[in-house]
């Protein structure tokens, strides 16, 4: 999704709470076009409240005034741990053409100094409203409070004031700030509107269970199974209580190493939720249970109804956890003491045996359920990276399976391992290793490129996604490969049956020569593949891919031996050392401008313009 394109739905959003609220007082005094950027900064604040705050009462929060030079809100919360903090949020309105744009240093700054002000209690020519919400916060601060200050904008952060930042931090080890601009929001949005998932809320501070001790009350009236060797573990029931209070606590930290995320809404999350209403005692017949790793395991008493454990992580059993925590939310005081009274949940708690030990039970814990090599990777930094910068395109990389509930109209979902193959090959010109890890894949079912050598001998996965992997150069390999595929009607499947993946390897060398020929050494080959791409001009892909396939034949083809020439072929697809020999000679191969530009292309040839086939 392009930043303007986000950036109108928005704006569209924005201008649906002006109409809605256009009674509002301040919204009545700032009516004038001069006045736009008041007026939208203020419906801004409103949009955060409702968006992160869930907060209708926007008026309650909001403490603009006349005398007020810019849009604020001071109000105080408190978080799940139970802790109160206070929250000064200043918005920033930017127009279209401003939300592709760097932040303006000087805004930063500014913003900086206005919450000094407010820090050390100076803060002169406010309203009363706000005045009353400052003495607030002061009496927090002198109690040793913790105050966030979030600094709200519609234009793109990229850390030019990090340094200034960093120094306003450190001079309060109470004091919080975060910038959260037009791209953090995007990735919020998506994942609440079209994956189905609460984004990480900034006006929540949750405790990591991974770093904190985690109480749990459990239940002992039906004993404890206990298992002691090759690892720790223990197996009892939790009561609904327990369950809502831990998410209440950490909320999704619990899952972070879990494959799934729960979902918000589900028909699988609304099951669980009507069982543990109309049904309690039947919760435990129905329902598999919750598996959750933990650092060490304590000794525990034969009496004991509360335990205190370190890195608490559940890897089985969101959903239920989630669709509990729900349920018990919702629940009338009488029907919560009906549930706690009748419902039970098994858990079953392991003492953590290393990463690949924890690794290999989120794996088999989660089979019941079909879960890909990729899912298992979701969670990993490089997939988060790769996904957040697909997010400034239509092209979105998808880093989990059915992780996307819905898309807009106007965007393509690509999973990852299609990412993962056309890079392998196109990017680090390894395409026999595309084709070794499909065979792998049709025999085992397992897909190296989403598997780490240190688990498997020919694992990629460290091969692909590191510090050197970028969006743009994933991007380009997945552009040509879908012009190729399209050229000469193929199915995704059917792909690993042609040298497909040898051809878009070798198409990047024989392009970047006619690039070069054409415009100069200086030329950026992958911006301009994608640029043309974009525009619907891809004629020029498709001469190339024929001038290739082409000299690939007359590399491989033995006149009049079909049998050797089939040798020569399945050594070129699957032997490194033949594909090499075919790209030196390509790459000692003249290649003029005319070369390329007069390849001739037939009417059945031409492509429709669009965005990669996701079924692809």
């Amino acid at each position: 999704m392009l930043t303007k394109e986000f950036y109108n739905i928005i704006d569209g959003n924005l201008n649906a709470l002006l109409e809605k609220y256009k009674d509002d007082e301040f919204i009545k005094k700032h009516k004038s076009t001069n006045a736009i950027n008041n007026r939208k900064s203020y419906a801004l604040l409103i949009w955060f409240l409702e968006f992160y705050g869930r907060k209708s009462n926007y008026k309650d929060f909001i403490t603009d005034g006349d005398k007020d030079s810019s849009c604020d809100i001071v109000f105080d919360n408190t978080n799940n741990p139970g802790d109160k903090i206070f929250y000064v949020v200043q918005s920033k309105w930017n127009n279209a053409d401003n939300s592709e744009k760097e932040t303006d240093k000087d805004e930063i700054l500014k913003a900086l100094n206005d919450f000094d002000t407010i820090l050390r209690g100076e803060k002169q020519n406010v309203n009363e409203k706000i005045k009353a919400k400052l003495e607030d916060l002061d009496n927090h601060l002198k109690a040793n409070g913790e105050v966030k200050f979030i600094f709200l904008t519609l234009s793109q952060y990229k850390g030019g004031a990090d340094e200034n930042i960093r120094a306003f931090i450190k001079s309060d080890e109470k004091t919080k700030f975060e910038v959260i601009d037009i791209n953090r929001i995007k990735v919020d949005y998506i994942d609440r509107t079209y994956k189905k998932i609460e984004p990480l809320n900034p006006l929540e501070s949750y405790h990591n269970p991974e770093e904190n001790p985690v109480t749990l009350e459990i239940v002992q009236t039906n004993g404890v199974v206990r298992i002691q060797t090759p690892f720790k573990a223990y197996m009892f029931l939790l009561r609904p209580k327990s369950i809502y209070n831990l998410f209440e606590k950490y909320g999704f930290a619990l899952f972070y190493k879990n494959v799934r995320n729960p979902l918000l809404q589900s028909q699988f999350n609304e099951d669980i939720e009507r069982t543990a209403v109309d049904n309690p005692a039947y919760f435990w017949y129905y329902n598999n249970g919750i598996t959750a790793i933990t650092y060490f395991l304590p000794p525990i008493g034969g009496k004991a109804e509360q335990i205190e454990l370190t890195g608490l992580q559940i890897i089985n059993g969101a959903q239920t956890v989630y669709a509990i925590y729900r349920a018990y939310k919702d629940a009338s005081p009488t029907k919560r003491k009906q549930m706690d009274n009748v419902s039970l949940v098994t858990l079953r708690l392991l003492e953590s045996g290393g990463k690949d030990f924890d690794l290999n039970v989120t794996r088999y814990t989660n089979s019941q359920n079909p879960v890909d090599d990729r899912d298992f990777c979701a969670n990993d930094d490089i997939q988060i990276m790769l996904q957040n910068a697909s997010y400034q395109t239509n092209i979105w990389y998808e880093k989990r399976r059915d992780e996307f509930r819905e898309t807009p109209e106007n965007i393509t979902e690509v999973p990852n391992y299609i990412f993962a193959n056309t890079y392998l090959a196109y990017h680090l010109q390894d395409p026999s290793s595309v084709l070794k890890n499909d065979n792998q894949r049709q025999e085992t079912g397992k897909d190296l490129n989403f598997i780490s050598h240190r688990e498997h001998k020919d694992g990629f996965y460290e091969k692909i996604f590191n510090n050197e992997t970028t969006f743009e150069n994933m991007l380009c390999g997945v552009y040509i490969f879908d012009v190729i595929c399209h050229a000469i009607s193929l199915v995704y499947e059917d792909t690993f049956k042609a040298d497909l993946y040898h051809l878009l390897a070798l198409f990047k060398v024989a392009f970047t020569k006619y690039l070069k020929a054409k415009f100069g050494d200086k030329i950026n080959v992958n911006k301009y593949i994608i640029k043309i791409y974009e525009q619907g001009d891809k004629k020029i892909i498709i001469k190339t891919f024929k001038f290739l396939n082409q000299f690939v034949e007359e590399q491989i083809e033995v006149s009049g031996n079909d049998e050797k020439t089939r040798e020569r072929l399945v050594k070129f697809l699957f032997e490194p050392t033949h594909y090499e020999k075919i790209k030196e000679a390509l790459e000692d191969l003249e290649i003029s401008v005319e070369d390329i530009e007069n390849v001739i292309i037939e009417d059945n040839e031409q492509l429709i313009e669009g965005k990669p086939d996701e079924k692809k």
